[in-house]
């Protein structure tokens, strides 16, 4: 009905009158409800963004929102709280060592110079005999280094580390060597022979795993000799170096060696070129190591990389032109090349840190950012390109790789629920393998150590996931009966994986020494889960024969691997040695054999526990490395 001034002014079709809404009463509860979940979110969100107010997240994307997450929080308190940390002394230190007089010890060092021997005594990253004969400080090492799992044997089973000291006296400190050859002995032809036979085993078997090199640009170059720059000399002489260990010799690799650190010293980083990066790639990332100085390695690895990012390889510098070049045909097969081997470089030195990194439990300091470095993956140059396919997977690998090292690095330590996510996706890249990486009834003799190193790395990352999980557990003061389904389900994941490793390695491995120094060391880490599996199980009250057969026949099948593995292994690889002498100890073949500290029941869930562990959330596991740490009371049975 209009109202009566409309119809008055004759204008009653303009009169509208608004529908009114009914009004549903809201009850006081659920008012409070309704208040209570707002204010529950708010403190979520509060929590999340502790420096950023809440109406300032209104609109921002998904990315950004994530991009906000992982901007660093200083903790409340600012600086002050962090510089108490370092002066107050009832702010516990993990990472400080203390002596039996309760002083600190040295700090830490490490000699892997030149002017060491030849060959050196193992170290820190091959299979940590240190843990056992050395008193001094050694570099850091977290929770994923093999020195973490052999401190946990050791304190279960005391007679395992006493046999390994007392074996270690009668190794010779210096291992005899085959004599070497003069380095220029012979005449001219017998010398280009000698080089031409290391370059061809190098391509043969180191290239696939890390082919950053234009294979037929290097042989061209070597052929013509035409090339003196330093930057080329240095690569050629680390190329022989690698290759002479491929090809069977003991000691060519040195006399190489001496030659290409007169290329590769300080200035050479005064002169910043593709060809030296790629030599200090192989010197970093797998010759260092062969030589046991694996800090040597990681300090050389880090300068390759700042050369790298020097020289533009993290960035795809003009990509628009780059693209339409090789579209349109216009560019030379040089230039194209040239482009693809910087991009090959980039990504070869990417997985050689991050293969290196794998057991050091060490900052991965900015090894792959995607907010800052977009070099596209290496591309097939044909179908069958496969040395393209071998280091696209790796490189795939590795990101992954890369972000559980990130991860193991930061203070608070890794879930249940990540480590059985990262598992998973690791387990989902191996599956989308083309068959020439996976199996080798499809892969060409060329891949075989490439498909071999990428089997071990994989496995290898697994059991570091695991086992890890498992020492966290091991360090906690919990029972048994408190494991969730997911912690047991690991436990025995852990040890099915340690199982497949050494079966894959007995099964797979070849004569030559470059994958026999692989195969070994990764066969050496895979006994580690079998070893600790024997010991805790042995201390407990009701052990599981099944699991004790098991891993008893794993580490028997790893010795007669090992066995068989010694004509190819260096003079002075010790794994054998410490997997034997802790195999003797903790199943009392050894005389000697003691009881483990954990005889009172099942207390908890190793039956011992380190208090230490209990004043932080994360620690350097290096520092407990010591002999003073195990004559002291840190474990205390419950």
């Amino acid at each position: 009905m209009c109202h009566s001034s409309c119809t008055y002014y004759k204008v009653s079709h303009l009169c509208n009158y608004r529908q009114r809404n009914k009004r549903n009463a809201v009850s006081r509860s659920t008012l409070e409800e309704v208040s209570e979940r707002l204010r529950s979110r708010t403190e979520i969100l509060e929590q999340l963004f502790p420096t950023t107010v809440i109406d300032e997240l209104i609109g921002k994307t998904r990315d950004e929102l994530l991009d906000a997450l992982r901007v660093p929080v200083v903790p409340k308190g600012g600086t002050d709280e962090l510089s108490r940390s370092a002066e107050d002394p009832e702010v516990v230190d993990d990472s400080a060592q203390v002596s039996e007089n309760g002083e600190p010890t040295a700090d830490r060092q490490w000699d892997e110079s030149s002017h060491q021997p030849p060959v050196l005594q193992a170290g820190d990253d091959v299979n940590a005999v240190n843990l056992a004969t050395d008193h001094h400080r050694r570099s850091y090492l977290g929770v994923t280094s093999i020195s973490a799992i052999l401190r946990a044997v050791f304190r279960l089973c005391p007679s395992a580390k006493h046999r390994i000291a007392e074996q270690a006296k009668r190794w010779p400190v210096n291992p005899i060597l085959p004599q070497s050859v003069p380095f220029l002995s012979g005449d001219l032809g017998s010398h280009l022979l000698k080089e031409q036979r290391c370059i061809d085993f190098y391509f043969e078997h180191v290239h696939p795993i890390v082919p950053m090199l234009d294979e037929d640009d290097f042989r061209t170059s070597y052929s013509l000799a035409h090339r003196r720059d330093p930057g080329w000399l240095g690569l050629l002489n680390m190329v022989i170096t690698i290759g002479s260990i491929a090809s069977g010799s003991d000691t060519l690799h040195e006399q190489y060696y001496e030659q290409a650190r007169t290329f590769l010293d300080l200035d050479s980083f005064g002169a910043g070129n593709l060809e030296s990066l790629q030599a200090l790639c192989l010197l970093g990332g797998l010759y260092l190591h062969y030589r046991n100085a694996p800090n040597m390695a990681y300090a050389v690895l880090g300068a390759a990389h700042r050369v790298a990012i020097a020289l533009g390889l993290h960035r795809e510098s003009r990509r628009r032109n780059a693209n339409t070049i090789e579209i349109q045909g216009d560019a030379t097969p040089t230039k194209v090349n040239r482009l693809e081997t910087k991009r090959r470089t980039w990504w070869s030195l990417f997985c050689l840190d991050t293969w290196a990194s794998m057991t050091l439990g060490r900052p991965t300091c900015g090894r792959w950012e995607p907010t800052t470095m977009d070099t596209l993956l290496p591309s097939l140059v044909t179908e069958d390109d496969h040395m393209a396919m071998s280091l696209c997977a790796s490189t795939q690998f590795c990101i992954i790789c890369n972000r559980i090292q990130g991860r193991f690095a930061q203070f608070n330590r890794l879930t249940t629920v990540e480590a059985v996510a990262f598992d998973q996706e690791l387990q989902a890249w191996y599956a989308s393998l083309p068959s020439v990486l996976r199996s080798p009834a499809n892969s060409p003799s060329r891949l075989t150590i490439a498909r071999e190193f990428m089997r071990n790395r994989y496995l290898n990352i697994r059991l570091i996931l695991m086992r890890s999980l498992i020492l966290y557990l091991a360090h906690s003061r919990i029972q048994k009966a408190q494991l969730g389904h997911e912690e047991l389900q690991i436990i025995e994941t852990c040890r099915v994986v340690a199982g497949e490793a050494v079966d894959s390695i007995a099964l797979y491995w070849t004569p030559n020494r470059i994958h026999v120094w692989n195969s070994g060391w990764y066969l050496f880490q895979a006994c580690m889960v079998p070893l600790l599996s024997i010991v805790i199980d042995s201390s407990r009250s009701d052990p599981n024969a099944e699991s004790l057969a098991s891993a008893r026949a794993s580490l028997v099948k790893a010795l007669e691997t090992f066995s068989e593995m010694k004509p190819w292994m260096r003079a002075s690889d010790r794994g054998p040695d410490i997997v034997a002498a802790i195999y003797e100890a903790i199943t009392g073949e050894a005389e000697g054999a003691g009881r483990t500290p954990s005889q009172d029941g099942d207390s908890n869930f190793f039956g011992w526990y380190d208090e230490q562990l209990t004043f932080g959330t994360e620690l350097d596991w290096g520092s407990f490395l010591t002999d003073e740490d195990f004559q002291g009371a840190l474990f205390t049975a419950q």
